[in-house]
């Protein structure tokens, strides 16, 4: 009977940690979170391969390509956040030459910064494409979520699995933390009841994980523009690529490029 009382008063102890706890859990508003982005570039440019119209110069220099890449190439990216606001941006690394090419060629990735801010609902994103650079300015992206129960530790953290459509047809897969209690994510990505750290998209033949977070006040820039930069939504871009590369890309090439300057 003595033990069982002295158990209770041990419990009973305890009770008030246990509390003070869970009352004080560290939610943290502002970081950043360092991603690697890997693009399984043979396939990538295969898919370009087959999107080609028949006879097109690209084909053959695409296809002569193809057995002197690697399998896989590793991007590195960075994700910073503060309050209701994020950045995203590429991390200046040296990279084989012919990376270098196949990025200014648009082939595996734009090299895009971008701003969201998630409580007024707007974006930006800026690209340099043949010189010129792109800057677009228009609501967040709309992503139609559906919410599982798989889930994978990423960076330390218990993240939840989403599956994702963007763009009316793009299939994205996502993998969230409630820890970090911010709906954004990598690049335009966001729309979930936490962090976004692990982004799959099939079509694009890339995947990102969040290597690591550092909680520190990063600086967020709220204009991303480039010099004489004119603001464009995605609708006029959209327009403005159809208009001028319409005639010599197929437009399954086309919508796979265009999908690529937005994710």
């Amino acid at each position: 009977m003595m033990k069982k009382i002295v158990k209770l008063f041990v419990l009973i102890a305890l009770l008030p940690v246990y509390s003070a706890t869970a009352q004080y859990a560290y939610f943290p508003q502002e970081g950043v979170i360092t991603f690697d982005k890997t693009v399984h570039i043979k396939n990538l440019l295969k898919r370009h391969v087959n999107s080609l119209k028949d006879g097109d110069f690209q084909r053959r220099y695409i296809e002569e390509l193809i057995p002197k890449v690697s399998e896989t190439i590793v991007l590195k990216k960075k994700l910073s956040f503060s309050g209701q606001e994020t950045n995203w941006e590429p991390i200046k690394e040296t990279l084989d030459p012919m990376v270098n090419n196949l990025l200014n060629m648009g082939l595996v990735d734009y090299q895009n910064t971008a701003y969201q801010n998630i409580k007024t609902g707007e974006g930006q994103s800026s690209f340099d494409m043949a010189g010129s650079n792109i800057f677009i300015k228009d609501s967040l992206l709309n992503v139609k979520w559906k919410i599982t129960d798989e889930y994978r530790d990423i960076a330390g953290y218990a993240c939840r699995r989403a599956n994702g459509v963007v763009l009316d047809s793009v299939y994205v897969v996502a993998f969230y933390t409630d820890q970090i209690p911010l709906s954004a994510g990598p690049n335009a990505i966001h729309g979930l009841p936490g962090m976004i750290l692990g982004l799959v998209v099939p079509e694009q033949h890339f995947n990102m994980y969040a290597t690591k977070v550092d909680f520190i006040a990063p600086v967020i820039k709220t204009n991303i523009a480039g010099r004489r930069a004119t603001a464009m939504t995605r609708r006029e871009m959209e327009a403005k690529m159809r208009e001028s590369m319409g005639n010599w890309l197929s437009a399954k090439q086309l919508n796979l490029l265009l999908a690529a300057m937005q994710l």
